[in-house]
This record gives C-alpha cells, structure tokens and sequence, in this order.
C-alpha cells in the first residue's frame, strides 16, 4: 500500500521534499557526531589512565576499607602501570570521604572504596549529606564482604555473650562498646541485639573501625561491634574475645565464636566493601576498574590475604553492584525507622 506522503505528492512536487533534503543532512550530521562521541570516549578509556589514579578510603587506616584497598591496590597498580594512591578522608561516618569524591572529577581518577555506612545508612539517619548515593555514584564493583564481630577486651570478665547479657541486666546502662561511628552498621547490629532482649549498652562512636578496636584492645571501651577484619588480629593475639559473629555461619577465622543466630538473636550483618566512581565516568573506565577489580579477586594470593585478615574477596558487575545498593537503602530504612535513629 501507499503511503499517505507519497500519495499526496504523486505527480506533482511534494512540499515535504525540501524540508526532508534539509532534514537528510541534520540526521546524518547527528549521527556521524553520535560515532564520534562514542569513539571519543573509547578512546579515552583507552589511554586511561594516563597518570596516578587517587581511591579515597572514608576512615582512618586499620578499618576494613582501608584494609581491602590496601590489598586490592597493589594488583591495580601492576594492570594499570600507574601508582595507585589511598587517600584516608575520615569524618562523620564515612560521609566526609564520600562527599569529596562524589564532588570530584568524573574522569576515573578519583574512585571511592565505600562501605555498606556512607551509602545506604547514612542517607539514612542524616538529615543532612552532601551527596545521594544513587545519583551521585556509578557503582564499579563489590571488592569484599566482612561480617561484624562483637569483641570483649581481655582484661573484661566476659567470655561469652551469656556473660555480657547477665553484667548488663544487673547494672544496666553501664557497660559501653564502640563502633566505627554513630548509624554505621555496626551500631545498628547492636540496636537490633538490643530490641531482641540483648543487653543495654552504652554506644562510643568512633572514626573508623581501626579506632574502635584500638580502644578494646586498650581498654578505653570493654567491648567493640566492628568488622571481623580489623579485630582479627587481636583476637589470635589474645587481646580480644570473640563473643559472637552477626554471620549466617560461624567461621574458622573467629576460632570458637558463635553466630548471633545459634545463640537466639536473629541478626545478621556484613560491612561490605566496595569500590564507585563519580557519577558520569565514562563506561569505558567503568567496565575497564570493574574487569581488573574481577581479575585481581581470582587470583589466589589475593583471596588468602582475605582470609588471613578476616575477610572473603567479593566481586559483582556494575548493574548487580547497583541493584544491591538499592535493596541495601531500602532495608536499613525499615531498620533505622524502628530503631529511631537519627543525626543532625
């Protein structure tokens, strides 16, 4: 069948053919610019990169950020034969850091090693934050997944969670555990212990989980809920006890720890790592960090260096990595909600 512009226009000049002479080398002006855009930025992710590649760690060396950067960087050096520097910018449960790389330059020279805290807590329980995760970010990858511990100082009388539970009940609101910082995680693994029958505490925000375990260790605070990662070390050394684990299982690492489940409290929780970059880097740099980030998990030195540290290697595609954020926002919501945690 005809179609209606070319019937109209059957033996005689169509008024429509003008205007689609003119339209004809818009359309391919438009395209060849569509070509060379996509080629522009091919290209750059094929130079990139070109200099020294800054990954900005929100809390303070010794936290389970700062250690997965530090084993993740080295084999990022070796693939992109560039320096890989780590750039510690504590402060505010992580959303110091966060703000200034979501404020930096979307040209793959500046990435973010975050946390389950800054991206989906914080937005949270803040009132105010410099950055929203969900657009402010390209997720590149998850680089590892570390459980909370609850740790009790060796110089404490506690060596179970039993112990805690009956010095709680007898002076309660006395004893006082710290955390790598008010609404992370690991704060939150403690409300929800406490809104199950679990024992009253005084709650000690700190800067980082590398911080928090020090003052265990050290016995500024009896006890601390941070990351297995960090704590790892004091527990084989004997500086600190393993009460229990807020894993799905108990692992070979922690020693004789239980689950928070085997001992009635339903918690689980992990302070996962990983690594975004500013939102409207390039895809091409995007997919280039996320197959090398993918590479370097595979290799067995890297995921024994987990192991030793407390931790597992944990990998995803930028689009799995993206959806998790987003369960992740709408779960500690609900949470949050009911445990009425707020901050100014």
């Amino acid at each position: 069948m005809m179609d209606i512009l070319t019937a109209c226009c059957t033996g005689h000049a169509c008024p429509g053919d003008a205007a689609r002479g003119a339209a004809a080398p818009t359309r391919a002006l438009a395209g060849l610019l569509g070509l060379a855009l996509l080629s522009a930025s091919a290209a750059f992710g094929q130079s990139w990169p070109a200099k020294p590649v800054r990954v900005i760690v929100p809390y303070p060396p010794g936290g389970v950020a700062d250690i997965t950067a530090r084993i993740y960087m080295p084999r990022l050096t070796e693939a992109w034969n560039q320096s890989v520097l780590i750039d510690n910018r504590p402060g505010a449960n992580g959303s110091i850091g966060a703000e200034l790389a979501a404020k930096s330059s979307a040209d793959g020279y500046t990435l973010l090693m975050a946390t389950a805290s800054e991206t989906t807590i914080n937005p949270n329980v803040y009132a105010k934050l410099g950055y929203d995760t969900l657009r402010d970010f390209s997720p590149i990858s998850l680089a590892s997944h570390n459980p909370v511990v609850l740790v009790a100082g060796a110089a404490t009388p506690f060596r179970t969670l039993g112990d805690l539970l009956a010095a709680s009940r007898s002076k309660p609101g006395t004893l006082a555990y710290g955390t790598p910082g008010s609404g992370s995680i690991h704060h939150l693994s403690m409300e929800l212990l406490r809104m199950n029958g679990g024992p009253s505490l005084i709650h000690v925000p700190y800067k980082g989980g590398g911080p928090a375990t020090a003052a265990a260790v050290g016995g500024e605070t009896p006890l601390a809920a941070v990351a297995l990662a960090p704590a790892l070390p004091h527990i084989r050394s004997g500086k600190l006890r393993a009460l229990a684990l807020a894993a799905p299982k108990r692992s070979s690492l922690a020693g004789d720890a239980p689950t928070f489940t085997e001992l009635g409290f339903m918690i689980e929780a992990s302070n996962w790592v990983g690594l975004l970059a500013p939102a409207g880097t390039p895809q091409s740099i995007i997919a280039r960090v996320n197959q090398d980030i993918v590479r370097a998990a595979q290799g067995a030195e890297l995921r024994e260096r987990f192991a030793a540290a407390g931790s597992e290697a944990a990998t995803s595609t930028p689009a799995a990595f993206s959806a998790f954020i987003g369960r992740e926002l709408a779960k500690f919501a609900k949470v949050v909600k009911a445990a009425r945690i707020t901050i100014d």
